[in-house]
């Protein structure tokens, strides 16, 4: 605990300033032997079909594509089933179905179990990731790495639990999902959402799901400089910003770690610049194409600066928000038919195929193979043991993780991933974060199920089942028919389920967890000028060259 008392310590006297001086990048010092540079770009509540690498249905991701044909794609399909590019694809997933949970597992390699997040944290939330766990940027940055995250955080926001003292030299974003918040440019949403009230004090009500008493806030660092933030200049924004860290990172002499947490295609969807073709006056599809050119910018940036010696890994934290209808992304193949007809959604917030299993796309020119593809089950937990053995470093000591090193697999074409993989209950039924879906193999059980809110407003109600529920997903990606639980097949494969289980939980049991804290307070609040309404307040102007502390050797 010695540790943690010094980190805590630090984080207090950097917040009275004496450690934490905010100034322009000035990242100095050489590493010595060249690093790789990493660029995780997580995208938000996209679904597996919205790329159309994956689904021929889908025009509206050029650059995503045009990545994936030049390096190599981790998406699940069978082409004896969907003829789509004529390449077979592999099986890719999130770590949990929904944001907090999620984002907290790609940043430590361990499950919501292990971690402590299981749900998500709020407006008013006073704690954050556990500060004993390790994230990824803190490792990094330990290896000498120069790091920046710019995006949707939401892993708490109040003291120490800032980006800037989970190991990000560097933050622009939003604290949260960036519907936690009014606006003065609202965006599409379903039900639609109101602007921030100009004058008036407004109630403390959230009708709807909307929110209207405070003010969706942008951070630098720890400075908000703008509340509420336009959401309609949010992507260039982001897009500037990526691009000054990775020019000022790669003159630097220093490798660099960029986590970039996209606000797409999560709701409010904003109101882009729509062309005269009928299908782009879709909301959906201009916020989808609005993404892809920010990705491509990234994309760009790093070819011209550092394309030898970057590897970037793009993909999403869990699938569609199918309840808000026609502003939510596509599912694909992976329609979770048995939930439907029980009622509800089988995507976002569910264990549903729907829920968690989304695109992933590696880029790394001279390094991951052209065009290739892989059928090895892999997770959004691999990232983190993955980026730590590329970089040379180490993992945190005392306590195990859930990911994966699959540098065999993007390198050597190894079709080795998880034997098993646990999807964790993420709000659509049973106990947040309880591991009661299994995969193995070819094979998914079902130990609890219920559906997330549909469009139409229906929920599936949670069942119980003992023994579980098995699909075969070589033969059944919709999950439509479960297997007999009289036939052979099935009897074959439950004791190897049923002791999977009980072997993770035993390990869980042993290991060095965390318990977040999901305690409330209205003074955790992010609030520029609590005297104006909403906390209403713009900086005079932001900086050219994104500010950030003075690296530390």
């Amino acid at each position: 605990m010695a540790w943690l008392f010094i980190k805590v310590l630090w984080v207090g006297v950097s917040f009275l300033g004496c450690l934490f001086p905010f100034v322009n990048f000035h990242f100095s010092g050489e590493t010595g032997d060249q690093k790789p540079n990493f660029v995780i770009i997580l995208a938000d509540d996209m679904g597996w079909g919205d790329l159309g690498a994956n689904w021929a249905e889908t025009k509206d991701t050029a650059n995503l594509d045009k990545m994936a044909a030049e390096g190599m794609r981790r998406s699940a399909s069978w082409d004896r089933q969907f003829h789509i590019f004529a390449l077979g694809f592999v099986d890719f997933h999130a770590a949990a179905s929904t944001c907090s949970p999620s984002r907290a597992s790609l940043l430590t390699g361990r499950l919501g179990l292990r971690n402590g997040v299981t749900h998500n944290f709020a407006v008013t939330s006073v704690g954050g990731l556990p500060l004993n766990e390790t994230t990824l940027a803190e490792v990094l940055q330990q290896a000498g790495y120069v790091t920046g995250m710019i995006g949707k955080w939401h892993l708490g926001h109040h003291g120490s639990y800032h980006p800037n003292f989970r190991g990000f030299d560097y933050y622009f974003g939003i604290p949260y999902s960036h519907d936690m918040g009014c606006t003065d440019t609202p965006g599409y949403n379903h039900p639609p959402c109101p602007a921030c009230p100009q004058c008036d004090r407004p109630s403390r009500s959230r009708k709807g799901g909307c929110y209207t008493n405070v003010a969706l806030p942008l951070y630098e660092n720890l400075d908000i400089v703008e509340q509420p933030v336009n959401l309609s200049s949010l992507a260039h924004m982001y897009a500037e910003k990526a691009t000054q860290f990775i020019q000022h990172a790669s003159t630097s002499g220093r490798p660099f770690l960029l986590y970039v947490g996209l606000a797409h295609m999560h709701v409010p969807l904003t109101r882009t610049r729509q062309s005269a073709e009928p299908q782009d006056h879709r909301p959906y599809a201009a916020s989808l194409r609005e993404m892809d050119s920010l990705v491509g910018r990234i994309k760009d940036i790093v070819d011209r600066t550092a394309k030898e010696n970057t590897f970037v890994w793009f993909t999403g934290d869990n699938g569609p928000w199918v309840q808000k209808c026609e502003l939510a992304g596509s599912l694909g193949p992976f329609t979770g038919l048995w939930q439907v007809h029980q009622g509800g959604s089988p995507a976002k917030q569910t264990t549903w195929e729907g829920g968690h299993r989304v695109p992933a796309v590696a880029y790394w020119p001279g390094r991951i193979p052209f065009n290739v593809t892989s059928t090895a089950l892999l997770s959004v937990l691999d990232i983190f043991p993955t980026v730590v053995a590329l970089a040379g470093a180490s993992l945190p000591h005392s306590r195990r993780f859930d990911g994966l090193d699959v540098s065999e697999v993007l390198f050597g074409g190894s079709q080795t991933g998880h034997k098993v993989l646990f999807h964790p209950n993420s709000g659509a039924a049973g106990e947040y974060g309880a591991l009661q879906t299994v995969r193995l193999g070819n094979y998914k059980a079902f130990y609890i199920t219920g559906g997330a809110a549909a469009c139409d407003g229906s929920v599936g109600p949670a069942q119980c089942h003992e023994p579980p529920l098995v699909f075969d997903l070589e033969d059944d990606v919709a999950e439509a028919v479960p297997l007999d639980a009289g036939s052979a097949e099935y009897r074959s494969v439950l004791p190897t389920v049923r002791e999977a289980l009980a072997g993770v939980l035993h390990d869980i049991a042993g290991d060095n967890t965390s318990r977040a804290d999901y305690a409330q307070d209205p003074s955790a609040t992010p609030c520029c000028d609590p005297h104006h309404v909403v906390c209403r307040c713009q900086a005079s102007s932001q900086t050219d060259i994104p500010t950030s502390r003075n690296v530390r050797q």
